[in-house]
């Protein structure tokens, strides 16, 4: 069940370089999926150093679970030939551990709630099977066909 470089860009709204997920090794339809993401010197969004090593910003680590999140709603609710609007709605991150160049990442994606028009999902993001982040991904589902977005409000989902 492995989902290669060609088939996410297919997948996914955003176009190299801002792509963040680089194959999918696992998933389950509905339930979970593991993403990986090499981190190499060559990224553009790798400029600074801490403490001699180039760091990957925290905030692209967002980038990709939420891309990982949403190849989990494709896999799971979009048929052949559809291309929906994704939105991210909301999210909740909690850093433990920096992340450098050379690390590969693991994203291990979690089905909160996946449903026609929305979604939540746990990722938990790995580098040598020690947890380096947790990020909880809210997201809207458009129809582009139809140019018709979700509402802003609250969705049911976040109430259970």
């Amino acid at each position: 069940m492995i989902i290669d470089t060609q088939q996410i860009q297919k997948i996914l709204p955003q176009a190299y370089p801002f792509v963040m997920i680089d194959s999918v090794t696992d998933y389950e339809k509905g339930k979970s999926l593991t993403a990986i993401k090499n981190l190499t010197a060559n990224e553009w969004p790798i400029t600074g150093y801490l403490g001699g090593q180039q760091q990957f910003p925290e905030n692209l680590l967002i980038e990709a679970a939420a891309q990982a999140a949403l190849i989990l709603y494709h896999v799971t609710k979009v048929k052949e030939g559809e291309t929906p609007l994704f939105f991210l709605r909301k999210v909740n991150a909690e850093f433990k551990h920096p992340v450098y160049v050379g690390d590969q990442l693991a994203l291990n994606v979690q089905a909160g709630k996946i449903m026609k028009t929305a979604g939540y999902a746990e990722v938990s993001v790995d580098v040598d099977k020690k947890n380096v982040a947790e990020i909880g991904v809210f997201f809207g589902i458009g129809d582009r066909k139809n140019k018709k977005t979700p509402p802003f409000g609250r969705h049911n989902f976040l109430r259970s």
